[in-house]
């Protein structure tokens, strides 16, 4: 006569189981920056990620400076032109979805802070001029928009993916970087953060 497992192990067959398909969900979630609203950077396959920059990106260390061109005006706009203000340090690039969702959010900030010190800066990598102000226009964006053409800023900042927030106070510091789509409360609660200080 055959033998039937008690009820009880096909319980814990079933426990192990699902711990197993939350253990797998979760690594999946970890490793693809789709499911976490954010594209990859082209430049994060050639850098090695173990490899320290000069800089170590973390909050309380002074953001480097950098020297851009402003695709609007074709002028240099560096950093250091903002010391004393707060900036918000925006890397996106034209063909990332959800920044293309995020960019209102920027505007209307930018909008509602238009009578305090803050500076919002779209820092793009490696598109033309062209394709970056049809963008811009079409989305009715007002805020500086600078080319990075080479990548150097972005591995500057140690970018892995866009977009990428970085929040820098008034002395020139890191106090918080958002890797992936901000929701506008996010947005908000971060700038106010900066204008307290």
């Amino acid at each position: 006569m055959p033998k039937f497992l008690p009820p009880l192990t096909h319980k814990k067959e079933l426990l192990a189981g699902a711990g197993f398909g939350l253990i797998l969900g979760a690594i999946l979630y970890a490793t693809n920056p789709a499911l976490r609203n954010l594209d990859i950077s082209p430049n994060s396959q050639t850098n090695n990620i173990s490899t320290p920059s000069a800089h170590t990106i973390l909050p309380g260390s002074v953001a480097p400076d950098f020297r851009l061109i402003d695709a609007s005006t074709n002028q240099y706009v560096t950093l250091s032109q903002f010391n004393g203000k707060p900036v918000v340090l925006n890397f996106w690039a034209t063909w990332c979805g959800p920044c293309k969702t995020e960019m209102p959010h920027l505007q209307e900030a930018h909008n509602a802070y238009s009578k305090s010190e803050l500076t919002i800066l779209a820092i793009n990598y490696a598109e033309d001029p062209t394709t970056v102000l049809s963008f811009a226009s079409s989305l009715g964006l007002t805020f500086r928009t600078l080319l990075d053409k080479t990548g150097l800023v972005q591995t500057q900042y140690q970018i892995r993916g866009y977009p990428t927030t970085v929040f820098i106070d008034t002395a020139g510091k890191i106090s918080h970087t958002h890797i992936g789509m901000l929701q506008p409360h996010m947005l908000t609660q971060q700038i106010e953060q900066l204008l307290s200080k």
